[in-house]
């Protein structure tokens, strides 16, 4: 076991999403923090920092769940889970990915908290888990989750979850408002912002009487709440509901107004709709989609009902035993001008950022193939062995075929490994690093280039024709090509870079040293590290 970080261990799941990435940038000064997301943090592009641990892994699979365990484990443990990640989108369908991800995935997380013996758990509801309140009415505390559309029960449920598991340790629900931040980032304000600034024929209609209002928490508020959760652990009771929002709602009549006046100076008339008229409205406007004369309507038959319908909340218990406050100057009222700076000063960058946080992916095609890669392991390093010791290839793979068995078998595990480590964190510099490292030590032994780039060839192969027999991947090609065979091609150009420039690289007499520099089987022990948890390895490497 690695000895345990000085520092409170925060394990922080979604750490690649909108909230997730913000959180971590604070957490990261003053806590040791793994953070758990399944994109890797390459992707993600989270920069280095010696106080954070990318673990990539879908909370979903149980596939992964004990490698998952076992590396948090050895790292001496976890005190506290910030659990964000999960799935929603505005379709208001029953998408599997809400069982999958919310349901599935935070029983997952809490189960393995549990094996951990965390003292906290931190879970990430949604105030849209509460039915809107009659008028004069307000969402509190102690109001039931009881919302009854897809992603309002799977919230649910997962609030049920963590009073079954306060048996084990704290837990903390959290019902977020609407989180936004100054780049906007938040789906439904972005489309609105887009259509009342935009100029065209529907910028001015507003739903009823444009009463329809929702409460909104910028993402610094909502950053600094989790940090006074984290802070008053010790205090909390075993099991708690707490609501992340300003006790205002804000209407979207008020917001059209702030937008389009700071936007062109003097306010547009809004026209209002009926709502009776509504229904038509998104008719036409999918028609019209669909005929592809205007972009596809972001507006749902389902928002109709919310139509002046106004979500009041009073957060005052949880004011009270956090001795925290959303900060005024974060107010939507207040920071839209914020937003709207952004927009026109960078309209590229605003939407790329927004367009992003309104898809949301269900499925990562290279995880699918990674997965199939572990379970074919064997078969395919059995294939490949096979192949290059074959009587008939001798000429081919003479070197190779020199190598004893066990270290032939190590060798073609490594590269496996490398290639388990490329598709898994969709970063292709992971396996290119190691060729032009390793390739000197082939040069070394004996090895001519073809001969290195002929293996390569017959990794693809096989690779390819295993994956391509599965029903599940049929419809992945090119998304094999892309991860597997495109990777192993740029490796073989590595290969004959290193080769036409060895003179200029490297004296004779240090590369008669060069088999000496790594131990064979620790290099091995390396490469299985990282085809798991490779940011971990490059860390060791800095």
């Amino acid at each position: 076991m690695l000895q345990k970080d000085e520092k409170t261990t925060i394990l922080l799941t979604g750490a690649s999403g909108f909230i997730g990435k913000y959180f971590l940038d604070i957490l990261k000064e003053k806590y040791s923090v793994i953070a758990m997301s399944r994109r890797s943090g390459t992707e993600a592009g989270v920069p280095f920092h010696p106080n954070v641990r990318w673990v990539q892994w879908d909370i979903a699979n149980k596939f992964t769940y004990n490698e998952v365990m076992g590396y948090l484990i050895g790292r001496g443990g976890v005190d506290i889970v910030v659990h964000l990640a999960g799935y929603y989108d505005y379709e208001y369908d029953n998408n599997p990915e809400y069982k999958r991800t919310n349901i599935t995935g935070t029983k997952n997380v809490l189960e393995l908290s549990k094996h951990l013996d965390v003292k906290h758990f931190i879970f990430a509801s949604s105030l849209a888990a509460c039915s809107f309140p009659l008028n004069g009415q307000i969402v509190n505390e102690q109001s039931p989750a009881d919302a009854n559309f897809a992603y309002a029960r799977s919230k649910k449920t997962g609030e049920d979850l963590c009073l079954e598991y306060s048996k084990y340790y704290k837990c903390s629900i959290v019902r977020l408002a609407a989180v936004y931040s100054d780049w906007c980032e938040y789906g439904p304000l972005y489309q609105f912002l887009s259509t009342w600034l935009s100029g065209k024929w529907d910028s001015r209609i507003l739903g009823g009487k444009g009463e329809s209002a929702v409460t909104y928490i910028h993402i610094y508020d909502m950053a600094h709440f989790l940090l006074r959760l984290i802070d008053k652990t010790k205090i909390l009771p075993q099991c708690g509901t707490y609501i992340a929002s300003p006790n205002e709602s804000t209407s979207h009549r008020n917001l059209f107004y702030i937008a389009t006046r700071d936007y062109y100076i003097k306010a547009p008339t809004p026209v209002f709709i009926p709502k009776s008229l509504a229904y038509p409205g998104i008719i036409i406007k999918n028609v019209l989609g669909k005929m592809r004369l205007v972009s596809k309507p972001f507006e749902k038959f389902w928002m109709l009902k919310y139509i002046d319908r106004k979500l009041e909340v009073d957060a005052s218990y949880t004011y009270n035993i956090l001795s925290w406050q959303p900060t005024p100057r974060y107010y939507i009222n207040r920071r839209l001008v914020f937003l709207l700076d952004k927009m026109k000063s960078h309209p590229h960058e605003w939407h790329i950022l927004n367009e992003a946080a309104t898809k949301r992916k269900t499925h990562r095609p290279n995880l699918i193939i990674y997965e199939q890669l572990v379970a074919e392991q064997e078969n395919i390093e059995y294939q490949i062995i096979e192949i290059i010791l074959a009587e008939e290839n001798k000429d081919t793979y003479s070197n190779f075929q020199k190598i004893n068995p066990k270290e032939l078998k190590i060798d073609i595990s490594t590269k496996y490994h490398l290639i388990l480590a490329s598709v898994r964190s969709a970063d292709r510099s992971l396996m290119l690093k190691y060729f032009d490292n390793i390739v000197l030590q082939k040069y070394a032994a004996g090895f001519e280039p073809d001969e290195l780039k002929s293996v390569l060839d017959v990794f693809d192969r096989i690779i390819t024709s295993v994956l391509g027999s599965k029903e599940e991947l049929k419809r992945m090609k090119q998304d094999i090509y892309d991860y597997v065979s495109l990777t192993i091609q740029l490796a073989k150009d590595v290969i004959d870079d290193v080769y036409e420039n060895l003179e200029q690289r490297l004296p004779e007499v240090e590369l008669m040293g060069l088999t000496k520099k790594k131990k064979k089987k620790k290099l091995q022990e390396d490469i299985k590290k990282l085809s798991t948890f490779y940011q971990e390895f490059l860390e060791g490497e800095k």
